[in-house]
C-alpha cells in the first residue's frame, strides 16, 4: 500500500489505519465520534495527501475545461473555483472534482484518490484537438484539510501576511509565508511556481481550508499546525466520512460512479445545460427528462445503523439500496442516503434490510444537520 509522508507521525500518534483506495490512511486517532464533534465545534486537521492534483495549461485551457466539465467555468475569475463532474458520454461520472482557475491558461484540479490515473488518461486522450498540456502533479503535492468554525481565526495567526480572512469561499491563492520560508530550500519545485496554495474549500460542511504543499516539507508544516494552532485536533478519514454524510455530500463510488450519474444523485445544479456542448450532455439531458432512480435521505426510526449496499424496501417490494449510511454523532441516530426507483420517490415510509430484519426508516430532507 501507498503511504503519505505523514505515515510515521500518525503511527507514533497510535492512529488506527485502513486501506483506502490503496493508501494506508488513518481512520481515527483516539475516537471517531469525538473527532467528528470537535470539527463541528472547533477545528480539525486531516491528512488528505492521497488526493490527486492535475493541471491543464495552454492557450486553449479554458475552452478545453468547458468542453470536458459539466459545470460552467467561463464566468470564473482568476483564483475562483467550481465543483462539478467529468462524465462519460453515457452520463456516468468518471470523477467529481473541484476546478480552480489560476489564470485563463492554467486550471488546477483536485481529483479523488482512486481516480487520479483514470482522470489524467481521460483528459490526455481528449487533448489532441486543443492547444493544452495535462500535468499530473500528485507526486509533488501533499494536502492538508483544516476544517471547523475556528478555522479562519486560527489560520490567520499561522499565516498573518496572507490575508486568510479575505479569501472567499471556493477561492484559492498562494501562501506567502511558506513561499518565503521554503522556496529556496525545495529540492523540487512546482514547474509553474505555485508551490504553496490555500483554498477555502472542504468536505465537512464546516468553514475551512485545504492546503496544497510540497510533499518534501509536508511533515514540517503538519507539525507546525499541531504545535502552533490552538485547539486543533488530528482527525482521520472515519470522521471525514461521517461529517460529509451529515451534510449530504456525495462520495464517488457510493452516490456517484461510472455507473451512477449526477442527475439521479440529485446533483443537476452542478450541470450547466445552457452550454452548447460538453461530454455527456445529450445523455444527461435525456436522463433529466426521464430518470429511473432518485437519491433520497432517510433517518432510521429504530435503533440501527444503515450501511452502503443494504437493500431498501417498501413493504415487500425491493425499491433500491443504501448508498451511504452511518450513525450521526450530532443527531445520535442512524442516517443514510439511498438510491430508489423514481416512481417510489414520494414514499415517506421505507424499510432498510439489516441482516435478516427490515428496520423502519423515514424519508427526510438532507443535509441532515
Amino acid at each position: 500500500m501507498k503511504e503519505t509522508p505523514l505515515f510515521e507521525i500518525h503511527k507514533k500518534m497510535n492512529a488506527k489505519f485502513v486501506n483506502f483506495n490503496g493508501w494506508n490512511m488513518p481512520v481515527w486517532f483516539k475516537d471517531l465520534k469525538e473527532e467528528h464533534l470537535h470539527v463541528r465545534r472547533a477545528l480539525g486537521v486531516f491528512d488528505v495527501s492521497h488526493m490527486g492534483e492535475l493541471e491543464v495549461i495552454g492557450k486553449n485551457a479554458e475552452s478545453f475545461i468547458d468542453f470536458t466539465f459539466t459545470n460552467t467555468i467561463l464566468n470564473l475569475k482568476d483564483s475562483q473555483a467550481r465543483y462539478g463532474f467529468f462524465c462519460r458520454e453515457d452520463g456516468g461520472v468518471i470523477d467529481d472534482v473541484i476546478i480552480y482557475r489560476l489564470n485563463q491558461e492554467r486550471f488546477f484540479i483536485c481529483v479523488n484518490a482512486g481516480n487520479i490515473d483514470n482522470v489524467f488518461k481521460w483528459l490526455d486522450s481528449l487533448s489532441s484537438d486543443f492547444s493544452v498540456a495535462i500535468k499530473n502533479l500528485s507526486g509533488f503535492y501533499g494536502q492538508l484539510a483544516i476544517q471547523g468554525p475556528k478555522a479562519v481565526e486560527s489560520i490567520i495567526k499561522l499565516f498573518p501576511f496572507s490575508n486568510i480572512d479575505k479569501i472567499k469561499k471556493y477561492s484559492i491563492q498562494k501562501i506567502f509565508e511558506l513561499d518565503k520560508q521554503y522556496e529556496s530550500r525545495l529540492n523540487n519545485r512546482c514547474p509553474d511556481g505555485y508551490n504553496f496554495l490555500i483554498a477555502r474549500t472542504g468536505y465537512t460542511g464546516e468553514d475551512g481550508f485545504e492546503l496544497f504543499v510540497p510533499n518534501e516539507v509536508l511533515k514540517e508544516i503538519y507539525s507546525k499546525i499541531l504545535d502552533e494552532v490552538d485547539n486543533v485536533q488530528p482527525c482521520g478519514l472515519g470522521c471525514r466520512d461521517t461529517l460529509r454524510l451529515e451534510k449530504g455530500f456525495p462520495l464517488h463510488g457510493n452516490e456517484l460512479s461510472e455507473r451512477l450519474n449526477p442527475i439521479e444523485a440529485n446533483l443537476e445544479k452542478f450541470i450547466d445545460f445552457s452550454k452548447e456542448k460538453f461530454i455527456g450532455r445529450e445523455s444527461l439531458d435525456r436522463i433529466f427528462k426521464n430518470r429511473n432512480f432518485t437519491l433520497i435521505g432517510f433517518k432510521m426510526e429504530e435503533k440501527s445503523i444503515p450501511r452502503a449496499g443494504y437493500k431498501i424496501f417498501s413493504k415487500d417490494e425491493e425499491i433500491g439500496h443504501v448508498t451511504s449510511g452511518t450513525f450521526s454523532p450530532v443527531l445520535q441516530e442512524g442516517i443514510g442516503l439511498g438510491l430508489i426507483k423514481n416512481n417510489c420517490s414520494e414514499l415517506n415510509d421505507i424499510q432498510v434490510k439489516i441482516r435478516n430484519d427490515k428496520k423502519s426508516a423515514k424519508k427526510v430532507r438532507y443535509p441532515f444537520v
